[in-house]
């Protein structure tokens, strides 16, 4: 079998990846990425009941370390959120997509809604017709740049996906010593 997976099946934090196996990452994509990154943790998650076992993007999104949104028609099996809670991690429901369904043309689900763009601890970018999700993050303390991205969605996009040009400095902490 061929090594397949897709970037946005993965959620990095810190020496931690967390990665959807599913439709478009398998397990010898998973295998692929603890030989050669053998100084990371590879987690291979599913998400218990999901018929459409794809992109993690749109289930678990880091804010800040300690702080992560959660879709609450998606959560994390128990044995993850251990990991998480053994960890000191604040976990919150993301709040509804305003919209009932997707842009036309979109193949994906309305919770990409949860895909922000963090830029740092201090200003997260929203799509700025999710008001639901920009007044959650916003009482989470961060500053919201509102982004008309919607209309994108059908050409594969979300705001995750255009983070090619954005530089983040720090190291590969390790945010979960409690495993």
């Amino acid at each position: 079998m061929e090594p397949l997976f897709d970037a946005a099946d993965v959620c990095r934090l810190g020496k931690d990846l967390f990665v959807q196996h599913g439709f478009t990452t398998n397990l010898a994509g998973i295998e692929w990425l603890r030989r050669h990154f053998p100084e990371l943790r590879i987690h291979a998650v599913n998400f218990p009941n999901d018929q459409w076992p794809i992109h993690i993007d749109a289930s678990l999104v880091p804010l800040k370390p300690g702080l992560c949104l959660i879709n609450p028609k998606r959560r994390l099996p128990d044995d993850w959120m251990k990991i998480f809670e053994r960890n000191g991690w604040h976990i919150v429901d993301a709040a509804p997509p305003t919209h009932d369904e997707p842009p036309p043309l979109c193949s994906s689900t309305v919770w990409l809604s949860m895909n922000l763009l963090v830029i740092d601890d201090k200003y997260v970018m929203v799509e700025a017709s999710e008001r639901h999700q920009i007044k959650q993050i916003e009482d989470l303390g961060f500053e919201v740049i509102p982004v008309p991205f919607r209309d994108v969605y059908a050409f594969g996009g979300g705001l995750h996906c255009a983070t090619a040009d954005v530089f983040r400095d720090g190291n590969c902490e390790d945010y979960f010593p409690c495993q």
